[in-house]
Formats: C-alpha cells, sequence, structure tokens
C-alpha cells in the first residue's frame, strides 16, 4: 500500500476515533505515585459502600496515559492583601504539597476533573468534578501556544480562576468564561476579600 495513503488512514483512525495526535504529557514519578495511592483506595472500598460506588469504579479504573495533572495553585489572601497588585497576586499563588487536581479523559469527548488531597502518606480522593473537566480542557484548547502560556487553575475560598499569557498579556478567567486584566482581577479579588473580613467582623460568613 502506498505510504501517503497508510498516512491518511491512521490520521483518519485519529480523528475518528478523537484521539488527541500530540505527544501525551509524560507523568513524573510523584503523579505516577499519586494515582497508584488513589486507585489502591479505591480498591480497598470498593463494594464496601453503595452511595460512591460509581466513584470508586472510576477511580480504580485511572491509567497514566488518560490523565493529566493540573498546575493547580492556592491563593495566599494575607500576602495579596498586603499589597493587592498584579505583580503580588502572581507571587501569592502557590503550589499546595498536599493537594492535586488532576484531569481524566474518559472518552474522546467526555472528562471529569479529580482533586485529592495526602492523609499521612496516602493519597485520597477529595471532589469529582464532571463540567469542571470539560471546562478546562476547553479554556486549555482556545489559548495559543498553551504549553509556553504559563496555563494556572487556582482556588480563592470556593472559587476557582485560570490564568495564563495570551500574546505576551497575562489574562484572567473565572469558571464563566469571564476574561479580566490583571487590575481587574486584583479588583474583583480585594472586593470579596473585604466582605469576607467585615462579615467575619459582624459574625456573619460569606458564603461564596
Amino acid at each position: 500500500m502506498n505510504s501517503f495513503i497508510q498516512f491518511l488512514l491512521v490520521i483518519n483512525f485519529i480523528c475518528y476515533a478523537g484521539i488527541d495526535p500530540s505527544p501525551q504529557k509524560k507523568l513524573t514519578e510523584k503523579q505516577k505515585g499519586i494515582i497508584e495511592s488513589l486507585i489502591s483506595f479505591a480498591d480497598s472500598l470498593n463494594g464496601k459502600t453503595k452511595s460512591s460506588s460509581i466513584i470508586l469504579t472510576k477511580i480504580a479504573t485511572l491509567k497514566n496515559d488518560n490523565v493529566e495533572f493540573m498546575p493547580f495553585y492556592h491563593l495566599d489572601i494575607d500576602k495579596f492583601y498586603k499589597d493587592p497588585t498584579p505583580e503580588n497576586l502572581l507571587l501569592s499563588l502557590y503550589q499546595p504539597d498536599d493537594f492535586a487536581m488532576l484531569v481524566v479523559q474518559e472518552k474522546a469527548s467526555s472528562s471529569y476533573a479529580l482533586t485529592t488531597k495526602k492523609q499521612k502518606s496516602n493519597w485520597v480522593p477529595n471532589a469529582m468534578m464532571h463540567d469542571f473537566g470539560e471546562k478546562i480542557l476547553h479554556v486549555k484548547s482556545k489559548i495559543p501556544n498553551v504549553e509556553n502560556s504559563d496555563f494556572r487553575i487556582f482556588q480563592f475560598e470556593a472559587l476557582y480562576f485560570y490564568t495564563y499569557t495570551s500574546k505576551g498579556e497575562r489574562v484572567y478567567e473565572d469558571m464563566r468564561g469571564n476574561v479580566f486584566t490583571p487590575g481587574m482581577m486584583c479588583d474583583r479579588l480585594l472586593i470579596v476579600i473585604n466582605a469576607i473580613k467585615q462579615a467575619a467582623e459582624e459574625g456573619n460568613i460569606l458564603y461564596l
């Protein structure tokens, strides 16, 4: 068979099957260890609890080649509040040692986000979010040269945001697709932080 025709058939199969032809990002030894720990946790509980059997079954079938670990950060609120500027906002984002987020590609058009916490020496599931997994992949797909965009996901209280560079400019985005400049993002965070502090002074809790 002509080699060019063979090439076309392979590409056609890849597109038809919904497989991403770009190279799979290699997992680190730590990331592989997290997956192994999650699978062991799911296997140890599977069949013992009915309410979470579907979630545990999904976790028990995790594989290194269908998982992508996200660059996940927390916002140090106190550090940012002392100097609420775009420069300090980036410096106030830190990666926790005991928390991770991964996106699992189940099928060509189906994925979910999974967060996990480290308890002692083991990693256990924290939350599974189907819609969030799709949103993350959608945001990444629209970023030019995403591998060099310094793409990050960060959590502020119960809210999640994305940040990345596009055409040399830092961009922030919320889960609804609203896009903010660094200055706008600082203003937005400052308003919410002040509202939280005011509610606390009044003996109330502000639910976000």
